[in-house]
This record gives C-alpha cells, sequence and structure tokens, in this order.
C-alpha cells in the first residue's frame, strides 16, 4: 500500500491536536449541565437564599427545567409554561428570549463537540494504518492535552484575577448589547446569581484538568512506548 504523502499526515494530526481542547471542552460542559450539579449547588449551607421568598425546593425544580431545556434542544414553550407559586409566569418575555439564545450557544457547542470528536475517530485510525508513523498519534492526544492545559491556564488567570471582567467579556462574545443583564427580581437571577457561575466554572475548569491530564499520561505512555518499540 503506499503510503500517503508526509503532509497529509502532518495535516492530519494537527487537525487532531486541535480537535483535543474542543472535545475536552464540550465533555466538560456536558457532564456540568445535569441535574446534579443544580442538586448540589443548591444543597450548600453557604447557598445565597432567593431574597424574594423561593424555596430550594421551588428553586431546584426551575432550575433543573432550565437545565433540560439546554440539554434536549427543547421548545420554549417548557420554560413558557412554568409558573411562580404566586401562579405568575417565571419568566417574562426577556428571559425567555435570553434562554433561546442560550439554548442556541450551547447546541453550537454540542455540535462543535460532535465535529471534533469525528475528527477524532477519523483521524486516529488514519495515522495507524501500515507505513504510518506510528509516533504522530500519541504525539497528537499529548499535545492537544498541553495545549488544553495553556489554554486553560491563561483562561484560568483571567477568571482569578477578574471574574467580573470574564464574566462580562464572555456574555459579549456570545449575545448582543445587553440583552444577557436582568434586574435582581427576574426569575433568572434569583435562580442563577453570580455564585452558581462561579462554581459552575470551577467544575468546567476542574473537570478540564482531569480529563486533560489523564489523556496526556496516555498519551505520553503510548509515545514512550512506541519509540521504546522502534
Amino acid at each position: 500500500m503506499r503510503t500517503p504523502h508526509p503532509l497529509w499526515a502532518r495535516l492530519i494530526q494537527l487537525l487532531l491536536v486541535l480537535a483535543v481542547p474542543v472535545v475536552l471542552v464540550v465533555a466538560a460542559l456536558r457532564i456540568a449541565t445535569g441535574h446534579w450539579f443544580v442538586e448540589w449547588e443548591y444543597g450548600k449551607a453557604d447557598f445565597p437564599p432567593d431574597p424574594f421568598g423561593l424555596t430550594t425546593e421551588e428553586r431546584t425544580h426551575l432550575a433543573e427545567v432550565c437545565v433540560d431545556f439546554l440539554a434536549t434542544n427543547a421548545d420554549i414553550s417548557l420554560l413558557g409554561d412554568l409558573r411562580l407559586p404566586s401562579g405568575e409566569p417565571a419568566f417574562n418575555a426577556r428571559e425567555l428570549q435570553h434562554m433561546a439564545d442560550v439554548q442556541a450557544v450551547y447546541s453550537r457547542l454540542m455540535i462543535a463537540g460532535i465535529v471534533a470528536t469525528l475528527v477524532l475517530t477519523g483521524g486516529v485510525p488514519a495515522l495507524l494504518g501500515p507505513e504510518q508513523d506510528r509516533r504522530r498519534v500519541p504525539a497528537a492526544l499529548l499535545g492537544g492535552s498541553l495545549l488544553t492545559l495553556g489554554l486553560l491556564a491563561a483562561v484560568g488567570a483571567t477568571m482569578a484575577l477578574n471574574w467580573g471582567q470574564f464574566f462580562t467579556g464572555f456574555h459579549r462574545i456570545f449575545f448582543e448589547g445587553e440583552s444577557w443583564i436582568f434586574p435582581y427580581s427576574d426569575t433568572l437571577i434569583r435562580l442563577f446569581p453570580m455564585r452558581f457561575w462561579v462554581d459552575v466554572a470551577a467544575v468546567v475548569v476542574g473537570l478540564l484538568v482531569i480529563e486533560a491530564l489523564i489523556l496526556a499520561a496516555a498519551g505520553w505512555t503510548w509515545l514512550r512506548r512506541v519509540r521504546y518499540e522502534d
């Protein structure tokens, strides 16, 4: 069998390196987008109570429906039909529009994760074919993991030094104008105060570090074995 031109092999290896951070980020986000996190967060003794009287059980229910809306790509009516204990709609029109925008961003991120996964599942076998340099795959996995950790260090430093600026900048990238800013009396703020998002960021960062270190260790071990065998 004719060996593909080295340029193509290098290109595939580069694509694998770039795909790894996307897969790891999306995986961490998907894990954090679950009922377990809502229940864990609201179950903390020091989590800020709702200043307008919603109980922990009521907040947990509403927040879990919001999570379902994002994770299942449900229709906006899922949120529009929700009611507060007073009988009033849980979310106003502006809040519903913002949640629709969030769902669109979340869906695009999940699609990016699927594409990156396809790149990995297609690229790895291509580089493991006969007469290929067997070091390319573990080197790509190791390189992608280190790239993830490097990007994470840069973003993490920004978050630690100025969380407010990071939070504002993040929303300005993905949402138009000030559509993401709400008064404290709105349900979205009552369900998801700033403390909630700080903890989300901490969990996602923690998951990313674990994922990247495991993959880096696997890639490094694999690479050493291939070099030893050669």
